[in-house]
């Protein structure tokens, strides 16, 4: 005859079975919480978590639902606030599809632009609203714009799709100009644009052509040079390289390595820009000012790599026969030069960004390079 099982040890069986399962549970996710951690840094992962339990604490626009609407009947895009107005991307007032590279502008698109108050700490890519410039807007929208706006600037794009250079100069010798939304002048009026501030630098010798466009990698760069070569002569190439141009690998290829590529791509192109190309290399805000911010998690992993791209990427340009400088280098001769360490912060319209005075720095710098390969004289 089977003897029956003890109920109070069937029962302390249970309640052992249950808190191990509970407390490899509790492991597991305390090992997520501190990958996650690790990753973005303890106090970013905090400030999430607290913007959770209480979202109105990390809200960062201000937006009533009247503003929203009329927003979206006029296809109004919102950056840096999770895209409020649902535009999809490379699909929208200043930019659309182009089987060739990806989107490219609209040709005479004209574009006012506000720089919104953000209600998130540490702001430093605040929201931005776009709207066509000849937009009618209500009365509400005005008062809208009026209280939330710090700052507002436009963007005018030419008949050719690219953004207007200031002055309009009109020569056989040209330079192109290509490269990501740091080129194109995300942030600022089209008279203080690099280009812009380049053109009156080189005078009516020359016309700088602005390719820049938002969003580009070195490729899609490329591939605009190379359709701006079959149309028309330039004397020379100049890449803004950026430094999220060569942090696209999944498989965690290094920046310095997937800057080689690229360049090796532009040095094969140089003949048809009279054999010369200027690189220029520009970091994030928060790597020109890594001593002050001091970011912790994944992003000291990002600092190390742009450490190395920063030494191995002249090395590979001067192989190839590129003239190459680093605006970190520009950047911190201007601090050095303006004996405070907050200079810099100057230097960038958001995070990202130049801001007029960058440009310029960027566009003295540049001329400098155009002198030293014998382009300008």
């Amino acid at each position: 005859m089977t003897t029956p099982a003890n109920p109070s040890r069937k029962s302390r069986a249970q309640t052992a079975a249950f808190l191990a399962g509970v407390l490899t549970t509790c492991v597991i996710f305390g090992l997520v919480i501190a990958f996650i951690g690790y990753r973005t840094g303890y106090s970013t992962l905090f400030n999430t978590l607290r913007g959770g339990v209480n979202p109105q604490e990390e809200e960062i626009l201000y937006l009533p639902d009247n503003i929203l609407k009329e927003l979206i009947e006029k296809r109004a895009v919102v950056d840096n606030a999770g895209n409020p107005t649902k535009q999809l991307s490379h699909y929208t007032i200043l930019v659309d599809r182009d089987e060739e590279v990806g989107w490219s502008l609209i040709p005479n698109a004209h574009i006012s632009l506000y720089m919104l108050k953000a209600r998130n700490s540490g702001n430093f890519g605040p929201p931005i609203l776009a709207l066509p410039a000849d937009a009618d807007l209500s009365d509400d929208l005005k008062q809208y714009i009026k209280e939330q706006a710090r700052l507002h600037y436009t963007y005018n794009v030419g008949p050719d799709g690219y953004r207007v250079t200031v002055p309009d100069v009109q020569s056989d010798h040209k330079i192109l100009m290509v490269g990501d939304s740091v080129l194109f002048g995300l942030g600022v009026n089209d008279d203080v644009t690099m280009a812009s501030h380049l053109q009156r630098m080189v005078g009516d010798s020359f016309r700088v052509v602005n390719t820049g466009v938002g969003g580009y990698d070195g490729e899609q760069a490329l591939k605009t040079a190379n359709r701006a070569a079959r149309k028309d002569n330039y004397e020379v190439l100049i890449y803004i390289a950026c430094q999220n141009d060569f942090m696209l690998s999944p498989e965690g290829v290094p920046y310095s390595v997937q800057a080689q590529q690229v360049l090796k791509k532009y040095g094969a192109v140089k003949d048809k820009f009279g054999g010369k190309v200027i690189v220029m290399l520009m970091p994030y805000m928060e790597y020109a000012l890594d001593d002050v911010l001091r970011k912790g998690g994944w992003y000291r992993e990002m600092v190390a790599e742009m450490d190395r791209l920063r030494r191995e990427m002249p090395v590979a340009a001067k192989e190839l026969g590129i003239e190459y400088f680093d605006m970190t280098d520009v950047m911190n001769d201007y601090t050095q030069q303006n004996g405070t360490i907050m200079a810099r912060f100057a230097l960038f319209a958001d995070n990202a960004h130049l801001s007029p005075l960058g440009n310029r720095l960027a566009a003295e710098k540049l001329y400098e390079s155009l002198k030293k390969i014998e382009v300008i004289r």
